[in-house]
């Protein structure tokens, strides 16, 4: 590991980001090693939440969810609405189901809509292409990154559960099989056949032999690497493409020593899990960025029982003072993933986007609630890395 003096180069943003991007009155705070500092933003003349799910880099344009019922909308380069439309919940041309995920790709809107399969839309809301699953499926939870990616011919995409689910009975039987289950589904769309590849990476606390509930996979796809990591743990793994399958190469962790672990319960109490954990907040990685020569980690540290405890997780106060405690920050790695420096500090306030831009900066929603502002326009904000 290359050694840098523990430090950043940072943005302070308290009182400053409500500035546009042609009057940044901020400081720096510079010292050795690498830092955060805010490029750009995007001003975004619309009344309500907007939030951005996407980005092409070719034409530099950016999909969000609107504040409508399943608006979308489709932003250029600086934050104007080029097109905008209404995914139908009615009539011959609605699309049923829940929308998750959904992003820019073949230079249309793609999506998977559970429990029927896979679309895509042009900008002016026209479907293009459909693909019906041949089976039932199910998702526990909401899932980040493409709805499905190529491998080779055949379509991958995270693996579902199939048949049906008892819920009364409990979680135990399904999660000690997702525990020690492929990642991903690949089909084949012209046999609708299927097979799994991705096998579920080795060292995980979700391999432990206890209950620590669902894994939130996300995986993301660079060329022939693919990367995946879950929820509650400061390690992602690395896969390699060969020959139509997805196998192992390595894993990496961003050695954070005083991050606070995650604990799981036993089997037999996993009825009992969220009353068990109600005040477990362990460390988590929240966005991984591949650039074209380091990649990025965000992740927060979590935070201790003790300290947490001094809160009611139950009201929204209490939650909200919680996730401030959540400090987040930056962990930079080479293209060989070897750590160059971690624990460095980002700007508080912020929600962290998935969109890394054209120019290598990282897209951040400012959090009105934080500040205080209520503003007239939607905010985002582009950070860079940089190095002194």
């Amino acid at each position: 590991m290359n050694k840098f003096k523990a430090g950043f180069l940072i943005i302070l943003l308290f009182g400053s980001l409500t500035y546009g991007c042609t009057e940044k009155r901020v400081k720096s705070v510079k010292q050795d090693g690498f830092g955060l500092i805010v490029t750009d933003s995007l001003q975004i003349d619309y009344l309500g939440d907007l939030w951005i799910q996407d980005y092409d880099s070719s034409s530099q344009q950016y999909l969000a969810w609107g504040d409508g019922d399943r608006e979308v909308l489709i932003l250029d380069e600086r934050g104007e609405i080029s097109f905008t439309f209404n995914f139908p919940t009615d009539g011959p041309d609605a699309l049923p189901g829940w929308i998750n995920p959904i992003g820019l790709n073949n230079d249309g809107i793609e999506l998977m809509a559970v429990p029927n399969g896979f679309y895509r839309y042009d900008f002016q809301g026209n479907r293009v292409w459909s693909f019906k699953m041949p089976s039932e499926y199910f998702y526990v939870n909401g899932i980040k990154g493409d709805p499905f990616y190529s491998l080779g011919k055949d379509m991958a995409f995270l693996r579902p559960e199939k048949g049906e689910m008892d819920w009364d009975e409990g979680l135990s039987d399904l999660f000690k099989k997702i525990y020690q289950s492929p990642i991903l589904e690949v089909l084949d769309t012209v046999s609708q056949t299927s097979r799994y590849t991705m096998s579920f990476p080795p060292n995980s606390i979700y391999s432990d032999g206890d209950f620590h509930f669902w894994t939130f996979p996300t995986v993301s796809k660079s060329g022939k690497e693919w990367i995946l990591y879950f929820r509650n743990e400061l390690k992602f793994w690395v896969y390699e493409e060969e020959e139509g399958e997805v196998l192992f190469k390595k894993e990496v962790d961003l050695q954070v020593a005083d991050a606070v672990a995650e604990i799981g319960v036993s089997f037999e109490k996993a009825k009992e899990y969220n009353e068990l954990t109600a005040y477990d907040f362990p460390g988590s990685i929240q966005e991984v960025y591949r650039g074209r020569d380091k990649l990025l980690v965000i992740y927060h540290k979590g935070v201790s029982k003790d300290l947490a405890r001094q809160f009611d997780r139950n009201s929204p106060d209490g939650r909200r003072e919680i996730e401030r405690l959540k400090r987040k920050y930056l962990a930079v790695f080479d293209l060989d993933f070897t750590l160059l420096q971690n624990d460095i500090p980002v700007p508080e306030g912020l929600i962290f986007t998935t969109v890394l831009t054209k120019n290598e900066e990282i897209l951040v929603l400012k959090h009105q609630d934080f500040f205080g502002t209520e503003e007239d326009q939607v905010v985002y904000y582009k950070l860079k890395v940089v190095e002194e």
